[in-house]
């Protein structure tokens, strides 16, 4: 594996943001310090062991270098909800993601790209947000939560940071989290509940690929690009029942197999055959390499896409060719 890689679906938390949610005593999100001294994330829905893995800038560059990656595109990890916080606690914290993301990218401008969080309790601050991470400070776009496409409705609601985004040219990253007060937060039942969550993850994303994709809310933005997380969750294993049930009940509708061309989808925590199921609906000049870094395990990645049955050309494509694409358009 050559240096080449590069990954669009990684995450980072500032060592000042950090320290933030340590101090954060009985609240949520927060970190809590174990009994040996390890740490641990505090989230919404569950908690996650937490390490210099996140914060730690010279680590992942010799994570990265040891993997083969040559550039990540770094985000706030949506389930920590710092961004869904009252815009009190969730303006200051993301104000500070984005200067120090910025700051990382700015230092090694050849490994780092980032994309900035936004407060979503108030609207109007995200665009404010979005205008400043754009043109102050050169993130290329912001990471959205799942639940804002759950419907045309919801999504409708985002309308004014599209239109921003239109003017500022922008990459938005449609990742697992919901919206402030939604009623939906991945809950399931206890009983093997890391394969429930799994499953729910993949539904919400399915459900924002329907709306992405078979409506028209994409349609009149020329300057913005849509990347949605975990090859769009499980729309192209059901979109042959789609095309079956709409022959079937509706014939004058569009065929939803023929709407393609309008998002990208990252094959973030996923196996080599998800990504052939994929790449044989979506094509692999849609799929583009994500390792949900540190969340997930880069090299397992990686070695999925090497294991796949895509051809050489394919795989160049998911791996570089396709990001290296996306950023130059960006820049």
């Amino acid at each position: 594996m050559t240096a080449q890689a590069i990954d669009l679906h990684a995450h980072w938390l500032p060592n000042v943001v950090a320290q933030a949610l340590r101090q954060r005593s009985g609240q949520v999100p927060r970190i809590d310090t174990l009994s040996d001294g390890s740490e641990r994330q505090v989230m919404p829905i569950g908690t996650l062991n937490f390490g210099v893995n996140y914060t730690a800038g010279a680590q992942r560059l010799a994570h990265m270098a040891q993997s083969g990656v040559s550039k990540q595109m770094l985000s706030l990890p949506g389930l920590f909800g710092i961004d869904s916080l009252p815009l009190d606690q969730s303006a200051p914290l993301v104000r500070i993601f984005n200067d120090a993301c910025a700051g990382l990218c700015q230092a090694h401008p050849e490994r780092f790209c980032g994309l900035a969080a936004l407060p979503w309790v108030d609207l109007d601050a995200a665009v404010a947000e979005l205008r400043r991470a754009r043109l102050e400070l050169g993130l290329l776009g912001a990471i959205l939560p799942v639940d804002a496409f759950r419907s045309e409705a919801s999504a409708a609601r985002l309308l004014p940071l599209f239109e921003a985004a239109e003017d500022l040219g922008a990459h938005f990253f449609v990742h697992p989290r919901c919206m402030p007060k939604s009623e939906n937060l991945l809950m399931v039942e206890p009983d093997h509940e890391l394969a429930r969550r799994a499953l729910a993850v993949q539904h919400d994303l399915g459900q924002a690929m329907v709306t992405l994709l078979l409506s028209d809310f994409l349609r009149p933005w020329r300057n913005i690009t849509v990347q949605v997380a975990h090859l769009g969750g499980t729309f192209a294993a059901v979109v042959e029942r789609m095309d079956q049930s709409l022959s079937l009940r509706g014939p004058t509708g569009t065929i939803p197999s023929s709407r393609f061309r309008s998002v990208w989808v990252d094959c973030a925590s996923l196996g080599p055959k998800a990504l052939e199921q994929a790449v044989s609906v979506f094509g692999a000049d849609r799929v583009v390499l994500g390792t949900d870094c540190p969340i997930f395990d880069t090299e397992q990645t990686l070695s999925g896409i090497r294991r796949s049955r895509l051809s050489v050309a394919d795989q160049a494509l998911i791996l570089h060719d396709n990001a290296a694409a996306l950023l130059a358009r960006l820049a």
